[in-house]
């Protein structure tokens, strides 16, 4: 019959902590050949709204129309994973918007190799925007950058836009920090010539 001083003898020698602290080793090739989430988009919607995720997946896969597919996944609340089967697709949305839900703009960015999902930073988005009443001939790709680099940061001068003789504005593409307010307008002086006379 085991007595309570054999128990307490048994439970003496119960210790883990040694096992627990050894290391683990493993042969080389047993890490992912490739990140995994390289076709991936983490997303979270500007809202302080629930966003009802049956109808948001929806209609953003209705949008998107992919032609591989997409898997769209709620990391924690409030975060999405957008799962993508072809680079394509997944180039195509990010290259299309900014998109929207529920008058909720979707705030979009890729994972890198070894990131947390929960952890991406997701704070900034691409616009496309107009630039009007510029001065005549400056409806440059030069101005387009530093007006881009202004309002936000340049990433995109629309030649085909601002290729007639006579432009409304420019379109160019930005990435806007949104925990930054909105710029909405520069003032922009012509130098004047210089006489050589």
């Amino acid at each position: 019959m085991t007595t309570m001083e054999d128990i307490e003898m048994q439970l003496e020698d119960l210790n883990i902590e040694n096992e627990e602290n050894e290391e683990l080793v493993f042969d080389e090739g047993v890490e992912e050949e490739c990140n995994r989430f390289e076709l991936c988009i983490v997303g979270r919607f500007m809202t302080e709204k629930n966003i009802n995720h049956r109808a948001m997946r929806t209609k953003l896969a209705d949008l998107w129309k992919r032609a591989m597919g997409i898997n769209i996944k709620e990391l924690k609340s409030g975060i999405f994973l957008f799962q993508f089967y072809h680079k394509d697709d997944m180039n195509w949305v990010l290259s299309s918007g900014p998109w929207t839900f529920d008058g909720a703009l979707l705030v979009m960015n890729t994972v890198k190799m070894g990131e947390d999902l929960v952890n991406v930073l997701l704070n900034e988005v691409d616009f496309w925007i107009q630039i009007h009443e510029l001065p005549v001939g400056y409806m440059t790709e030069m101005v387009g950058k530093q007006l881009g680099n202004f309002f936000g940061t340049f990433l995109q001068y629309d030649a085909k836009n601002n290729s007639s003789i006579w432009r409304e504005f420019m379109r160019i593409r930005i990435r806007v920090d949104v925990r930054k307010p909105l710029k909405r307008k520069k003032k922009i002086v012509k130098k004047k010539k210089r006489d050589c006379g």
